[in-house]
């Protein structure tokens, strides 16, 4: 008779853990926006120099398409 080669022949005697490098990543919690904190900020924003008044009309346009 002839031997039988297996696929397990050449693992005989090593352990069986197994060794994965695939994890996952962490789950973030999702992002919850205080309308509050950001309408202060915009208006330091605006305040600052950082957004003119077109921008913010802009914004506001873009926010009246989602309701």
């Amino acid at each position: 008779m002839s031997k039988l080669n297996t696929l397990s022949g050449g693992y005989k005697g090593s352990s069986t853990k197994v060794r994965s490098s695939n994890t996952r990543p962490p789950v973030a919690s999702p992002l919850k926006v205080n309308a509050d904190e950001l309408i202060k900020k915009i208006k330091v924003w605006h305040a600052d120099g950082i957004l003119d008044n077109k921008e913010i009309i802009n914004i506001i346009q873009q926010l009246q398409t989602i309701v």
